[in-house]
């Protein structure tokens, strides 16, 4: 891929350039360049759902590219940009940098996820996420379904230094969610992986010993690895459970032991940036997944009672409102410091 002569790519880019700050641009052409193997498969098959009904829907063709399949993602993102693509959609936190990088270089906007420090106007879409609302919605559910009164979480550092301060995010609201249900909820909580490495053994290791404590609902958030902390739930005989975030784990839940999982839907903010570039007004705004947008929601299975469920969404509903404060725990430290019973602000 990054071997691919550069200067025919940069006389088809030629007419493809610009930034959507210069009145707007009449989008017909985009990228979505994203981890595949590389990462959790759902992460990339929920984005491309949305982008495949693009030609048909809005008369949109989207070029996709494996960037697991390449060592030199910046390079990649560089021959899109150069391919006439009037907005190229970096589709993992890891990209971010050199996305920014080339969108500044090459004038072509870049939708990336996590927030910016200096983002270019018109040229760079920062992704935020509902996150600790999401992981409120699954502690009350799991508190609420669970007949132990003590629970497991499992965050995965696999990924940016982004992904790791969302998944604490989403645990922190996850043990406030649980002790909504009871303030007594024992919460084992366990980091896994460091410097953007994580195994899928060392998961699923971790997700043994917290059953072996007494913990019922394993809460696994992350990337690929996530599957060794199903694998293990699968193994321990009894009701204990899973959580998840993103996917449904079809692939890998053939035994149903799934109870809840925190869904992510890209289409809002994927239409709202595509929109934004044709108007001139991208970037002018985060592009955020929310409760109140679809772009987070809860994914219930036949081993999630109808009444915690129910629940999960009315707290979802009341945290909308402003009346329920989730706090905020972007670090394993505050993690910690909330399970043992310090409140952070909210």
């Amino acid at each position: 891929m990054a071997a691919l002569a550069m200067v025919a790519a940069l006389a088809m880019g030629a007419a493809g350039c610009g930034s959507s700050s210069e009145k707007g641009t009449d989008v017909t052409k985009v990228a979505f360049v994203a981890p595949y193997s590389d990462n959790e498969p759902d992460w990339t098959l929920q984005a491309q759902e949305v982008v495949d009904a693009w030609p048909r829907r809005l008369g949109v063709r989207v070029d996709t590219v494996d960037a697991s399949q390449t060592d030199d993602i910046r390079g990649a993102l560089e021959q899109v940009s150069h391919e006439g693509n009037q907005l190229v959609i970096a589709h993992d936190s890891r990209y971010a940098d050199d996305a920014e990088a080339v969108a500044k270089q090459t004038r072509v906007p870049a939708l990336v996820w996590g927030e910016r420090s200096d983002p270019s106007d018109g040229l760079v879409g920062q992704i935020t996420v509902q996150d600790k609302e999401g992981g409120y919605m699954a502690g009350l559910v799991a508190a609420k379904s669970a007949y132990s009164r003590r629970l497991g979480i499992i965050v995965i550092a696999d990924g940016s230094a982004w992904d790791t301060a969302t998944w604490n995010r989403m645990a922190g609201g996850y043990v406030a969610g649980a002790r909504s249900i009871d303030p007594r909820e024992q919460i084992d909580y366990v980091q896994v992986g460091q410097d953007g490495s994580a195994t899928a053994k060392q998961v699923h290791d971790a997700a043994i010993r917290l059953q072996k404590r007494g913990a019922q609902m394993i809460f696994a958030l992350g990337g690929a690895a996530t599957v060794g902390a199903l694998r293990a739930v699968r193994e321990i005989e009894g009701e204990n459970l899973y959580v998840g975030v993103i996917g449904d784990k079809a692939t890998y839940n053939t035994d149903n032991h799934v109870l809840v999982s925190v869904m992510y839907d890209t289409r809002p903010v994927f239409e709202q940036a595509l929109r934004d570039v044709r108007t001139g007004r991208f970037g002018e705004h985060p592009y955020a997944l929310t409760l109140r947008n679809g772009g987070v929601w809860l994914f219930q299975t036949g081993r999630t009672p109808s009444d915690a469920y129910e629940a999960g969404i009315r707290a979802g509903r009341e945290i909308d409102r402003g009346r329920i404060k989730v706090p905020v725990t972007p670090t394993s430290d505050a993690v910690e410091a909330l399970i043992a019973g310090e409140q952070p602000e909210g």
